[in-house]
Parts: C-alpha cells; structure tokens; sequence
C-alpha cells in the first residue's frame, strides 16, 4: 500500500460538512492510497465513518472522541484518490466564484487602507487648486514698488517674544506693525511657504509626490510680481523657479551644506550665504530694477531650523542665531534703504513654521503652529499692538502692497489693519480685489462640486451684486463704512467657497463608511466563518446582476449631471464593490466563532470591548494605556490562566512607561548608557557561548562609544551595525528560546543608536513581557502552516492585548506629538545632512523595532488568523475616528485629529506586515541553507 507523507501534503481541514464529503464520493476511486488529515471536526469525522466503516485500517480509530470541536491531533486515513482533492475544492469555488486566494485578499485590504486615507484627506483637505482662473487687475498708485520677504526657517514665536532681538524689536514698537502667523498642519517647510506665498495650504496630493518640490502647477506672488529674486534652500527656492516665467530668477547653495552636525561650525553659513547673495545683488544688478514696480525679493534663511534640531530652540546657539539673522536684516535694511533712496520698499519678516522643544515639527502644537510676523516700511500703518493673522493672509498682504495681482488660489484674507490708513480708497481696492479673487474661486467650486444646472447659487448672485455695487465709485461715499461692507462681503465669499469646497463631503464621508465597513464585514467573514454546506448559485447571480445594474447606473447618472468632479463617480463605484464583496461574503460563508471556555464568553466579549475603549482614549492621553496594560495582567491570570511572575512584573513595568514624561529636547546619554551596561551585564551572565558573548559584548561596547561620541560612526560604523543586524541573527541556533534571544539583542544596538532617552529600556522590558507568550516548550522553532480553521473568541481576545501593545510600541515613549512630528536628532548617529528619505527610512525604522519584535512573538502562538484579528479590530478602532477629522476647529485639533486617525488605521496593517517580515528571522538558518519548517503540530484539545 503506497503511502502519501507530509512531504506531499501536510494537513487540510474540512469545514464544508456534508457537501464536501458527498462531492469526494462521487469522484473517487477505489483505491488504497492514504493521506494524513489534521483538525478533522467532529462532524466531518462521522461522515468519513460511515464512508470508510468496511475498511479494516478504520479500526484503529479513536472512540474516545466527544463534542469538543478539534478531536485529531494527527491520524492517517485510507482515502480515494487523493491527487483529485484540490481539484474537487477548485471545481467547487469555481462553481460559487469563491475566490480563496489570500494575495488578492491582502492587496484589496491594503488598497482599502490607502483608500480611505487618501479620501478622508481628500473630503476635507481636498487640493484647493483649480487651473485657469481669471486673474483680478493691478492695482494703481501702490504704496511700494518693491518687497523684501525675510522668512526664518523654523523660528517659533515663543523664542522670538521671549528674547526679541534688537532691531526687530525696535521695528515692533516704534515703526512696523506686528503679530502671530498662525499656521496648519503639517508644519512643515514646504506646505508653510507655499502657504505665505501662494496663499493655499498644503496639497494632498502632493504628500505621494515627493518631499522637495510642490509637484502641482500653483500660483504664487513670485508668478505675479513683474520681477522676482529668491535665494536660499535648494529644498525650496526649486519650487518656485522651476517652470516659472523669465521673471522668477532664484538661486541656492549646495544640498550638503544643510547638515545637523552641531560640532561642525558655522551655523550661520547658511544664512551669511543668502544675505552675501542679496548684497552682491544689490551692487551689481539692482540698478537695472530701480525704478521697476511690483518687484520682489525672497530670502530663504534657514539657519534657525538647522541649529534648532540640533541645540533644540531655546538653547544659546538658537538664539544666537536668532540675533545673527537680526543683525544681517538691520545691515540689509540700511543698505537697501541707501541705494534705491525712494522709501518705497515694504518688508516682512515672518516664518514657516516653529518647533518643539525637542527640536521637531510637522504636528500641530502651539510651539509649532504660532510664528512671528513682523511688517514695516511702504505703505505700513505703525502700531505697537499684537495683530494675529493666519499663514495665508500674508499673500493678499504681499500682493496689495506692491499692487500686484493676488494669486488665483489665494485662500488669504488682506489683513487691511496692516495697511497705512492714510489711503483708505486704495486699501478699499486692495479689499475688493481679495473680493474677486475669492469670488472667482466661489464659482468655479460651485461648477466642479455641484449639478451643473445652469443655475446660479443665491451666494453667487449676492456676491456679484455686491462687487457690482462696490465697483460703483463714488466721491460723496463713506470710505470706512465701504470698507467694513467690502469685509463683511469677504466673509460671506470665504463661507460660501468653504461651502462648495464640502458640499459633497457628507456624501463621501457615507461613501468611505460603506467602504470601511464593507471591508470590515469582508475580513470578519474571512476570519471566524466557515463556507456554508449548501450555496445557492442563483441568489449569487442575482448579487453579481444587481451589481452591475448599480454600477452602470451610478455611471450614467453622473454623465446626464453634467458634473466635472469625477470623484463622485469613483468614490460611488468603490462603495458599490465594498458592499458587493461584503454580501457575497454573507451568501458564501457562515460565522463559526469558536469559545473554547463557554463560562468565560461574556467576560471575554466585555474584556474586548473594554480594551477598544481604553485604545481609543490612549491614542489621547497616554495613561490609558497603563491602564490597558493592568487589565491584561488580570486577563492573563483568569482567562488564559498564566501564572508567570514574569509576565505579571514586565506587565506592570511596562504600564509605568505611559505615565513618564516624554522623550525630552536633549538625549539621556546616562540612561542610554546604563541601558548598554544592565545588557552587556546579562550577556555575560547569562550567554553560554564564549564565541556569541564576545562578538555581543563587542557590539555594545562599540555602541556605546559611538553613542558617548568618542567614536564617528557616521562614515561606516553605525551603517555596518545596523546592516549586519541580520546575520549576527542568523548566527543563533534554531531553538526558540535561542533565536529569540538573538533577535532581541541583534536589535538592541540599532535602538539604542536612534534613541534619546529610556526607549532601550522600555525595549528590554518588553522582550521579557513578550517572551511569556512562548506557549510551547519545544527544541524547535514551530512554524505554522496558515490554516483555514476559524478564530475563537480566546483568540480574538489575544488579538485585542496584542493591538495594546502595539499602540503601547508607539505611545509608550512619546505622545501624538513627538510621533508625529520629525526630529533629526534621532539621526544624528547615521546622517547629519539633511536628507528627508534616509532620515524618514531611520525614524520609521526605530518605531518599528519594538514592532518587529512583537512580530516575531506572533509566530509562537500557533495562529496567524490572529493578526487577522488585530486588523479587525485596528480597523473597528479606527471608524469613529474617521468622523473627528475635519478642517475646522484650532489648528492643534485638526492635527492631533489626522495624526490619531493615521496611526489607528496605519499600526494594524504594519504588525499584520511585519508578522510575515519577520518570518525569515525566526526561520532561515544559514547553516542548512534553507528555510526551516517543522511539519509537525502540537494542538490544545
């Protein structure tokens, strides 16, 4: 009798009942070939019984089995002709469309994610530009003939006020006017200058095109301006020049010269070099422009920024930079002022954004969001009183103070208390001009978002009766009165285009619920149900018809609207194959979700949910999550009946972390060092081979100086570290225990390099908390066949406590902000010149290693269906949190709203991915040459 050994098959699972069974009789053949089944049910079991009760190799059959769910551990059975099984479970899903294929799966899924991401940005930050606008006129007899635009890269308002320098103090108190500029998420270099220049805030689209260059065509002062000058960062000055007009000219130093190394000299070199610039400028060529009008000249200073990330903002070396950059501006000041000699010259200094105390930026805190802005010269009305502004008013500002046209994208309101108010009739041009401007952009929204009925909105015939009236000069008129009509006009002009901008946002906010949700139905199915013994194939047709029937009418609809936005149509078209998938899911399958222990299911469904709960308040306030991790303490105790004091001190050593203060400005270098020490102190303890204990202890040491920078490991040294990470892994045995331990400390080194204070020791911590999950004392890594057998609610439980740690990953060490924002000093040990895709890469790569780690535990708990429950629930956590996004409200919420949301729908779909990353770590054995993979199955019965 011919045997078929798990070289061949390994283990199938039957989950279809009768109807399987009944499709394997009519296609057998007698034959005497056998086959190992695995996780036979009771039921299947019975039925193979009655099948096979004439054979006598049926007689060795267990009769100890009773109603537990799982009866075989491992038992060969004669079966008829095996080589046709797969055939017969292909005929099968081919006859219902039952499509099985788990990468199909895995790309729907992360396509949804992107999806939804992209359209919650996109329904409320959608990109505001629209091409081919008409331009509003010049205005006549403007009050500068030139504007000077000093912008100091990442100079925060905090800073500024506390120590004003000389010279712009004097202009705040005796001669300018002054305020905060408030700015938006993402505070970020590009995003802020568009906004000061163009007058729109960051493009969504622009976040997948690149980091350098606003990739989209917009309008700016620059394209305006009859002339333009600009120097600066070759990260910004790009922008601007590139595909502009002969009048834009600009210039910028090399990419290298943006380098966070505080040891190496000359902070100021940045800006020197764009001041030296001007003044060569100024000498050689100004001349030519002397009596030009609507000119304009943009210093790019980015100094403050560079010094800032790495002495942190309220060091000396920041605010010396500070004073530098104000003593150039005083000298450039004088010196312009001198050579034009006509007092026409108008200047603003002001910045992209600000920082944290800890050096970074990108969220929304007020250190980020509030920078100075200081404005004197032409045309400027003196006042020593604070008078805020938001980032993109400075464009309609910048525009009405050399008359030029505002930008067709503006979104900017003219901050006219600015303005001298010697000429109220010009500042009532400036106004009605913003007007139009505004106006121009109300229409052209209402065409794009709305049916395209050929009528006119009642706020569209308001606002073309008002600019008509207005237009309507009048020297008997009250100019101030007119002014406060022109106003109030623009308010209306500003509510209306928020208006259109959204009036399709409830419409695709419902789009992206049924989306979301269908998904959620789709994967619930694919991890707890089970195929239903009997499908009827017509009920299946008429789901595909009526499909079809609703797409094709979705696309006809929109084609009779006459409406340009082509986002209706795509977002109604992913909605319809969401709920498509997810009611074919419904019809096919049947929900098995599995208790093991029945007298603990509603404490278990009550411990889910309490979990849910707790990690949404903790992607909020940290100290949830230490709350979090006390219930777990007390799940594992009751329900899964751990009595590991191990498991209960890691437990609650890991909940301290949440309620320390976050990773602050300067590195712990003393934390970081008795971190290196507490390891290198159990490697020589504990570590048996002489060989590993060297090479390990050598890793730490050689860390450790890098760290205390006695050692340059910038060249090759700390890149070397981190690149052999796995092979020194690789080097560990395959026992468990073992390889374990070798990923944790082949990790460490890299940790410790791109850490700043206790991240190392939270790490230690949580290796040791995580090996208590090893649930199988086996000589050998356990490496699981994905089966198909469907989620239990202990697992489902599992799956919730591993969500836990890996919001615990993020937040244990930081808060929303100091994840969100971007730090180089994190860095500094690997690059100091600026390059945002190596920096990202390495950032990225330290909030992953506490991920990793988590990842390669997963693979001892001998299902991979629960990581499919850790997207579950990711994805159940992250739903509501797609209703707080919205454009409106302080600029903290609005950022602390989109990063909470990335985070939630984001951090399942990473450990999901980096349970299968992590599967060559814990399995490929350079000695063998080949990947390692235990046949064998130890199953709890």
């Amino acid at each position: 009798m011919n045997k078929v050994g798990p070289s061949l098959v390994t283990s199938y699972t039957f989950k279809s009942g009768k109807e399987y069974i009944v499709k394997i009789k009519v296609t057998a053949f007698k034959t005497s070939e056998s086959i190992t089944l695995d996780l036979l049910t009771f039921e299947d079991l019975q039925l193979l019984r009655a099948r096979k009760l004439e054979r006598s190799s049926c007689s060795n059959l267990n009769n100890t089995t009773n109603n537990r769910r799982y009866l075989i551990l491992t038992y060969t059975v004669e079966f008829d002709r095996l080589s046709d099984f797969r055939k017969i479970e292909k005929m099968y899903n081919k006859k219902f469309n039952i499509v099985n294929n788990n990468y199909s799966f895995i790309i729907w899924g992360l396509a949804i994610h992107l999806i939804l991401l992209w359209g919650v940005l996109d329904v409320n930050f959608h990109s505001p530009i629209i091409q081919e606008l008409p331009n509003v006129p010049i205005l006549k007899n403007a009050p500068a003939k030139r504007l000077v635009l000093f912008v100091a890269d990442g100079l925060r308002f905090r800073t500024f006020i506390e120590a004003p320098p000389k010279f712009l103090k004097h202009i705040m108190t005796d001669i300018g006017a002054w305020g905060i500029s408030h700015t938006r998420m993402p505070t970020e270099s590009r995003p802020g200058i568009v906004a000061i220049c163009a007058g729109l805030y960051e493009d969504p689209s622009a976040i997948f095109k690149g980091w350098k260059e606003n990739p989209v065509d917009f309008d700016s002062v620059f394209n305006q301006s009859y002339l333009s000058w600009a120097w600066g960062s070759p990260d910004i000055i790009p922008m601007f020049t590139k595909g502009a007009g002969e009048n834009v000219h600009g210039d910028s130093y090399p990419p290298e010269w943006q380098n966070f190394d505080i040891m190496h000299g000359q902070i100021w070199r940045l800006d020197s070099w764009v001041f030296d610039k001007y003044i060569d400028w100024l000498r050689e060529d100004a001349h030519k422009v002397k009596n030009t009008e609507r000119v304009v000249i943009f210093l790019h200073l980015l100094g403050c920024d560079t010094t800032g990330h790495t002495a942190k903002p309220h060091s000396r070396k920041y605010v010396d930079n500070m004073n530098y950059v104000d003593w150039k501006i005083e000298e450039v000041v004088q010196m312009t002022e001198n050579f034009f000699g006509d007092n026409s010259t108008a200047y603003i200094f002001t910045s992209d954004h600000g920082m944290t105390d800890w050096g970074s930026h990108g969220s929304g805190s007020t250190d980020e969001t509030e920078t100075p802005l200081i404005v004197w010269g032409a045309g400027i009305n003196a006042f020593n009183f604070r008078q805020n502004v938001e980032q993109v008013d400075i464009t309609p500002l910048i525009s009405s103070l050399i008359g030029a046209p505002i930008p067709i994208n503006n979104e900017g309101v003219l901050p006219w208390q600015y303005l001298s108010t010697n000429n109220l009739k010009y500042i009532n041009h400036a106004l009605l001009n913003n007007l139009k401007q505004l106006t121009y952009q109300v229409k052209a929204n209402h065409k794009m978002n709305c049916e395209n009925n050929g009528l006119a909105d009642w706020r569209e015939i308001e606002l073309d009766n008002k600019i008509s009236t207005f237009d309507k000069d009048s020297e008997t008129e009250d100019l101030n009165e007119k002014l406060k009509e022109i106003v109030n006009t623009i308010k209306l002009a500003k509510k209306s285009l928020l208006y259109f901008r959204q009036y399709q946002r409830t419409r695709f906010l419902l789009y992206l619920s049924i989306i979301w949700l269908g998904w959620i139905i789709l994967l619930f199915f694919k991890i707890t149900g089970v195929i239903r013994p009997r499908l009827n194939s017509f009920i299946l047709l008429i789901t595909n018809c009526v499909f079809i029937v609703l797409v094709t009418m979705i696309l006809i609809m929109h084609k009779v609207s006459g409406c340009n936005n082509w986002r209706l149509p795509c977002y109604a078209f992913l909605t319809m194959i969401s709920f498509w998938l997810a009611t074919r899911s419904i019809i096919i399958y049947t929900v098995k979700l599995k208790v093991c222990k029945s007298k603990y299911y509603w404490t278990i469904i009550t411990g889910i949910i309490f979990l849910l709960t707790i990690m949404f308040i903790g992607l909020t306030y940290r100290f949830a999550l230490s709350i979090g991790m006390l219930f777990i303490t007390l799940v594992q105790k009751i329900v899964l009946k751990s009595s590991q004091s191990l498991f209960f001190w890691t437990a609650l050593s890991l909940a301290i972390f949440p309620l320390l203060p976050v990773v602050e400005p300067y590195p712990r270098v003393y934390i970081i060092i008795l971190s290196i020490c507490v390891v290198t102190l159990i490697v020589a303890l504990k570590m048996h081979s002489r060989y590993r204990k060297a090479v390990e202890i050598f890793r730490l040491i050689v860390t450790g100086l890098i760290y205390l920078e006695c050692i340059d490991g910038r060249s090759w040294i700390s890149w070397t570290i981190l690149s052999t990470t796995p092979l020194y892994i690789f080097t560990y045995p395959m026992q468990l225990k073992k390889r374990m331990q070798g990923i944790v400390l082949g990790l460490f080194c890299p940790l410790v390099l791109l850490s700043a204070s206790y991240e190392p020791f939270f790490f230690i911590i949580l290796a040791l908390h995580l090996s208590c999950w090893s649930q199988f004392n086996v000589s050998s890594i356990q490496v699981y066949q994905s089966t198909k057998n469907p989620l239990t609610i202990e697992e489902l439980l599992k799956a919730a406590i591993f969500m836990l740690y890996t919001l615990l990953c993020f937040f244990g060490t930081g808060n929303m902000a100091s994840v969100s924002s971007f730090d180089p000093s994190w860095t500094r040990h690997f690059v100091t010149v600026f390059s945002p895709f190596t920096m990202f890469l390495l950032i990225l790569l330290k909030l992953s290693i506490p991920l990793m780690l988590i990842g390669c535990t997963s693979h001892t708990l001998g299902s991979s269906s629960i990581f499919l429950g850790v997207l579950l629930l990711g994805d159940c956590l992250s739903l509501p949190l797609m209703y707080y996004v919205t454009p409106q409200g302080s600029w903290l919420d609005i950022g602390s709203a989109i990063s909470r949301f990335t985070i939630a729908i984001f951090l399942p779909c990473l450990i999901v991915l980096l349970h299968y990353l992590s599967y060559p770590l814990i399995t490929f054995s350079p000695n063998k040459h080949k990947f390692y993979i235990n046949l064998k199955k130890d199953h709890i019965v």
